[in-house]
């Protein structure tokens, strides 16, 4: 059997090499996501994004198990991921509408401005009556 270039220079793989292969060995599991970053603040989401995932795992993993951790505290880190969410989907919709852009919201969560049946925006001050049909 030949041997690789590698080993028979006797030399290690760059840092780098070994660093993207095990990237590339991680994009073929059902647990990642790829993500292009093309701001720095991209970044600090990615960065942000994993540690809140691997915390809010543990948090799930230990409520009711820990003292500390009560299901009522555990729900109110819930419902606070959840708000934040609902704010980055509203922020990325209101960068859109400004610079005219239609927003796809990502799945799982709506346009909070896109049109409803009856032609109002649904970050509308205005109530619409709903009448029942028998």
């Amino acid at each position: 059997m030949a041997e690789s270039k590698q080993e028979a220079s006797g030399k290690k793989a760059s840092g780098k090499q070994s660093w993207q292969d095990r990237k590339l060995k991680k994009v073929v599991r059902d647990d990642i996501d790829v993500i292009s970053r093309k701001t720095l603040d991209q970044s600090d989401f990615i960065t942000m994004l994993n540690t809140h995932d691997n915390v809010l795992h543990r948090l799930r993993m230990t409520m009711g198990r820990n003292k500390n951790i009560t299901f009522e505290k555990a729900q109110e880190f819930i419902e606070r991921s959840q708000q934040i969410r609902e704010e980055i989907n509203l922020l990325n919709a209101e960068m859109c509408e400004l610079m005219e852009w239609d927003y796809t919201p990502p799945r799982g969560f709506t346009n909070p401005f896109a049109k409803n049946v009856e032609g109002e925006s649904k970050g509308s001050k205005k109530k619409v009556s709903e009448t029942a049909v028998t």
